[in-house]
């Protein structure tokens, strides 16, 4: 193909022009279009502007737009457990549950023996007669965990008989469950009792705890006498959070005039639409914020 001089110039005053050309301003109008809005219908987003880019954030928890780049949360730790005790003599007091922020990791006796376990033991319910599941009630350990907000935080059961007596009460766990939660109410299950990594750590003696996925069990004999079986769990880190995420609605190929979403639960929501326009000689980005209100 040939290129006489006119269109070479033509060419050139195109491209000087187009680099001249700034990014399209990011700013928008944004306007509810069916108010009043009821929970579990589509609310209507009416959009105008001229913005390459578009993320919404519907202000749910998890989606909330001043919470999207956050790495830690004042998170609650929340703990509920069955436990089962049988033995004719009665209950022993033999049986605790402990918690560790400075336990670190390695399953021995002399590092668990090494790290400082706070007893949270009368925090929970525990069987007042024998042969009886009884559930724990679910608590919030938080205030028995470090400060730092990485340190991992472990939890422990110790079954132990030091006195030189015959075998006392045998202890079972039935089920646990081991939750974060959020100053905004999100819930992640960190474990259950099948997924929190147990491993056995005898302080005295040679007892093991049983770990045979569904329960844990343990169970002195007659035949040793001094017993401190614990058995730890893998190490959960609170005080980590999800960012809030957003749903991309537009990119630079895309056109956007309106948007329906549907919010689930009545309240009352910031919903808000992050526009930017990005070039490689400007850029341009605005935040507008819509208060939806959500009845019944």
């Amino acid at each position: 193909m040939k290129f006489n001089k006119s269109s070479l110039l033509s060419l050139l005053a195109l491209a000087l022009a187009s680099c001249s050309q700034e990014a399209p301003d990011s700013n928008l109008s944004v306007s509810l279009a069916n108010p009043p809005c009821k929970a579990g219908e589509p609310v209507t987003f009416k959009i105008s502007g001229d913005a390459d880019n578009i993320v919404f954030y519907s202000g749910e928890v998890g989606h909330e737009y001043g919470l999207r780049d956050r790495q830690y949360a004042d998170n609650d730790l929340m703990v509920d457990f069955v436990s089962f005790t049988d033995q004719s003599t009665g209950i022993h007091p033999n049986f605790q549950i402990l918690l560790s922020s400075d336990f670190n990791g390695i399953y021995d006796a002399e590092n668990v023996a090494a790290a400082t376990w706070t007893d949270v033991t009368g925090e929970f319910a525990l069987p007042a007669k024998t042969s009886t599941n009884t559930p724990s009630g679910e608590v919030n350990l938080k205030r028995f965990v470090g400060e730092d907000n990485d340190a991992l935080v472990y939890l422990a059961f110790r079954y132990f008989d030091l006195d030189g007596a015959a075998q006392k009460n045998r202890w079972v766990v039935r089920s646990i469950y081991i939750r974060k939660v959020s100053p905004e109410g999100q819930e992640t299950l960190l474990a259950d009792i099948k997924t929190a990594g147990w491993q056995n750590v005898a302080l005295s003696g040679t007892m093991k705890w049983t770990l045979p996925g569904s329960q844990l069990l343990a169970a002195g004999n007659t035949s040793t006498n001094d017993k401190d079986a614990w058995v730890v769990s893998k190490g959960f880190n609170l005080r980590s959070a999800e960012p809030s995420t957003g749903i991309v609605l537009k990119n630079i190929a895309t056109d956007l005039s309106q948007y329906q979403y549907v919010y689930e639960k009545p309240g009352t929501y910031e919903a808000v639409f992050a526009a930017t326009s990005v070039w490689y000689n400007s850029s341009s980005s605005s935040t507008t914020t819509v208060k939806v209100t959500v009845t019944e």
